[in-house]
């Protein structure tokens, strides 16, 4: 695994990883992760693909963010690390915040993608009642809650049964979320908050799109996501019957084995 960091005008330096051979493949971290959130699903995959990992928060530095920050931006930074690594097309994996970077990504190069998986994500903008839990949520982070505010969010990711018989899972990520500085944990969140529906666009895209859901996921309203996974051309809808938001966690085999699925297919049609 290659560590690169890349000096950039927008973010200073960005930070992503680099490993495996073939057509490229990124995977892009939801919030408040880093790459390791994927150490179960590219060991595997990167004997098939060259495997690109951002890295938005970590140790040993954050993309630099800021409020004007916003999926768009963070989408840039994305087309910043596939021009470094002169990569012309990739399939693209987000999860959850990353599938929100992936739609922004859609929008401005859609011919760099042949193809976008959105893992625990959505398409769908907040609802009034997500928006108002946001904005509860960002005073309670700027009141100095940050502890709190990720305990509760961190444990919500996974089924209350999951945390009980895997306790070290959600410490786990809960010790990685805690290293984030508040500033990046703020712009990012707002982002998220601020970021624009996509429902209507995707309906129109060319290349294939993938959804991964959680059943078992508090954080997303299904119903409404599957309507709008009926919207594009090319679809494969995927239900983890036993997850919630963190499948890669939860039930990497049969995560990997539905992105390698939707990878083959994508670097495989006839365009």
């Amino acid at each position: 695994m290659q560590k690169i960091q890349l000096r950039n005008k927008t973010f200073g330096q960005i930070n992503y990883y680099k490993t495996g051979t073939g057509p490229s493949l990124m995977l892009v971290h939801g919030f408040p992760a880093n790459a390791e959130l994927w150490r179960y699903i590219y060991p595997n995959l990167s004997a098939h693909y060259t495997i690109l990992l951002p890295e938005f928060f970590s140790e040993s530095g954050a993309w630099m963010c800021d409020n004007s920050t916003s999926m768009e931006l963070l989408a840039n930074g994305l087309k910043d690390i596939l021009d470094n690594e002169q990569i012309t097309q990739t399939v693209l994996a987000g999860h959850s915040m990353g599938g929100y970077m992936g739609l922004a990504f859609a929008r401005q190069y859609p011919n760099r993608l042949k193809g976008l998986s959105l893992i625990h994500s959505s398409a769908l903008a907040d609802d009034a009642v997500r928006l108002e839990g946001r904005q509860k949520s960002i005073k309670i982070i700027e009141q100095g809650g940050k502890s709190p505010f990720l305990r509760k969010m961190v444990y919500a990711l996974f089924p209350e049964q999951f945390n009980k018989t895997y306790p070290e899972v959600a410490a786990k990520q809960l010790e990685e979320a805690l290293k984030v500085p508040v500033e990046s944990l703020l712009a990012f969140y707002k982002a998220i908050m601020l970021r624009n529906e996509s429902t209507d666009f995707i309906s129109n895209v060319t290349f294939p799109l993938q959804y991964i859901i959680g059943q078992r996921d508090t954080l997303a309203n299904i119903q409404k996501d599957l309507v709008s996974d009926t919207l594009t051309n090319t679809n494969f809808v995927s239900v983890l019957q036993e997850c919630a938001h963190m499948g890669m966690l939860e039930d990497p085999q049969k995560l990997q084995n539905k992105l390698h699925e939707f990878a083959e297919y994508c670097f495989n049609k006839n365009d």
